[in-house]
């Protein structure tokens, strides 16, 4: 029973946010026993040493806009943009993907020949470009884009500590359309975020 009950605290510790490194004890012939509790209040994911579960959601902190535009202009099929940023300010390395693009149900009928694509930069990138829109057409995209470093620009523990560059991505909108008058669209971005383990 002591042996179940020692599992138990250990995993509830896991669990409540502290990670959890031990061996299991056997309690045998023995009426007592002690589990050592090791908690943090306020635990910090900037920090890489903080005491969060590896691959837990509360590891992310990551800054990007929130909203975006893109246009064209009737005499220039060419869909320009700003360059927009994403930076990590995380203690773990985490992975950016396009989890959908959706349009406003108020959105009037498209051109035809109208393409739009995010276009990232960043370290290793692994989608430079994904294709949101192709021939008028929403597209479904469910593509990974990059993995930023942490905040320290490290990709694994191992790492060595610097000043941060691999935890930023710029991106921006390119494609083309034909527009013979002004025509106001309206989508939602989604993306997704995931904790690197260390």
């Amino acid at each position: 029973m002591k042996k179940l009950l020692s599992t138990l605290l250990v995993s509830t510790a896991v669990f409540a946010g502290a990670q959890a490194v031990s061996a299991d004890q056997n309690i045998i012939a023995e009426t007592d026993a002690d589990i050592t509790v090791n908690g943090t209040l306020g635990a910090d994911n900037t920090d890489p040493g903080a005491t969060i579960p590896e691959g837990d959601k509360d590891w992310i902190n990551v800054t990007l806009p929130t909203e975006t535009i893109f246009y064209n202009k009737t005499n220039d099929a060419a869909i320009k943009a700003p360059t927009y940023d994403i930076t990590n300010n995380s203690g773990r390395p985490v992975t950016i993907s396009v989890a959908g693009f959706t349009a406003d149900s108020a959105n009037p009928a498209l051109p035809a020949d109208f393409d739009l694509n995010l276009d990232l930069t960043g370290n290793a990138a692994v989608s430079p470009s994904t294709k949101l829109v192709s021939a008028g057409a929403l597209q479904a995209p469910a593509t990974e884009l990059i993995t930023l470093a942490n905040n320290v620009d490290q990709y694994a523990a191992a790492d060595t500590a610097s000043a941060a560059v691999n935890n930023k991505a710029s991106f921006t909108y390119s494609g083309t359309a034909t527009a013979s008058k002004s025509v106001k669209v309206a989508y939602t971005l989604s993306l997704k975020f995931e904790a690197v383990k260390f």
